[in-house]
């Protein structure tokens, strides 16, 4: 099933009579393997070298030195980017000991927080477009907040409206969901908190050098899961319901994880944290289902590890994402990040081989996955009547 191997399924397109607006138009263009989702996967590894490139490095920097007098970071954005934010605020937490929330951009703008005046607000948008966080923004701005922005658009109102914009990923991505945007805002998450820590006088010049290592680990980490998520690919599709959970900063891998799955493939697919999952969602997991753990080695890992032991009584489908050898006996599937890694920086490459199994699901589902189901003429103008 190996992409590019052999033809894969085309996908299924109903007769379309809604014009579709040119800022969409190019998730249109495929109809068969390799859609764009999957080029744009594939270049990840040269959108996070971007991100280390000397003006994007100066950008961060820039960034960093307006973060020196802050009493806290808000990170604020929608789908992808709000999960983004997510992930974000463990770094600054654990780096930098500022303290960090991560909201949806609306519920920001329409809920503001108080005291704005002696925090920054970072705002992620891949397009540098989403009105709800340019409403943020503005909002934040005029209450006296360092605002800085991440996005792939230059030139985007984004850019333009904050005071320290932070550049690069490698571009427009052509798929209506996203991918290799995600890790390539993780990276500047995580660059920007280790130079704000290097600042304060920590080991943030140790943790960036680390980092400067995450283009070459996430081109290894794709090459080596590819096998596997090929095989629960296919073991999976008799099933109806994909889980996937996760603590800590892969709280945010799960959601966004989950995210595409219904986005790219429309799977039922259900994120949860860790211990949320015990407190009643877990029943609803039925005998075949697939559990995606995210078992990071970490204060959650014997938890995750006791969920796993008590969901084989179901009799789930467990496929472990992790960082530690044997850290689930039983499950069926395992895939293992290279070693050493923290865990705060596992969410940008725990996601790739979620990314890889949302996509050939898609394939072998018959789904379109970069236009989602806008090919439908229904879906499409749904699409366009969502309030903006």
């Amino acid at each position: 099933m190996r992409p590019g191997a052999r033809n894969l399924p085309s996908g299924r397109c109903m007769g379309m009579t809604q014009a579709i607006p040119e800022s969409i138009r190019q998730a249109f263009e495929r109809t068969e393997h390799p859609f764009h989702m999957w080029e744009g996967l594939q270049s990840t590894p040269e959108a996070l070298a971007t991100i280390l490139e000397p003006p994007v490095q100066a950008q961060i920097a820039a960034a960093a030195e307006a973060l020196a007098g802050v009493d806290g970071v808000h990170l604020l954005g929608c789908g992808t980017s709000y999960f983004s934010g997510i992930a974000g605020t463990y770094a600054f937490h654990a780096l930098t000991g500022i303290p960090g929330a991560a909201h949806n951009a609306f519920e920001f703008a329409a809920y503001p927080p108080g005291r704005l005046e002696r925090s920054a607000v970072i705002a992620i948008s891949h397009t540098g477009s989403t009105g709800v966080a340019l409403d943020a923004v503005r909002l934040a701005a005029q209450r006296g907040a360092v605002t800085i922005g991440l996005t792939d658009y230059p030139d985007s109102a984004l850019a333009g409206a904050v005071a320290f914009p932070i550049l690069g990923g490698g571009g427009r991505e052509k798929s209506l969901p996203k991918t290799k945007s995600y890790p390539a805002s993780l990276l500047r998450h995580y660059l920007l908190a280790a130079r704000v820590a290097e600042n304060r006088g920590g080991a943030g010049g140790e943790w960036a050098h680390a980092l400067f290592r995450a283009p070459e680990l996430a081109r290894t980490v794709m090459a080596d899961s590819l096998p596997l998520v090929e095989e629960v690919v296919a073991e999976r599709l008799p099933a109806s319901q994909v889980f996937l959970i996760g603590n800590g900063p892969n709280v945010a891998t799960a959601l966004e994880g989950g995210l595409k799955l219904q986005e790219s493939a429309q799977v039922p697919a259900h994120a949860w944290q860790l211990e949320e999952a015990m407190h009643g969602p877990w029943s609803i997991i039925n005998p075949g289902d697939w559990v995606i753990l995210l078992a990071m080695r970490g204060p959650g890992l014997a938890k995750a590890q006791g969920l796993a032991e008590a969901l084989q009584h179901i009799g789930v489908n467990l496929w472990v994402i992790t960082d530690e050898p044997d850290a689930v006996p039983g499950a069926r599937r395992v895939t293992r990040l290279p070693a050493g890694i923290p865990e705060l920086f596992t969410p940008l490459f725990a996601i790739l081989p979620l990314y890889q199994f949302t996509y050939l699901t898609a394939l072998a589902l018959g789904k379109r996955p970069d236009c989602m189901r806008l090919a439908d003429d229904r879906y499409l103008r749904a699409r366009l009547a969502l309030p903006r």
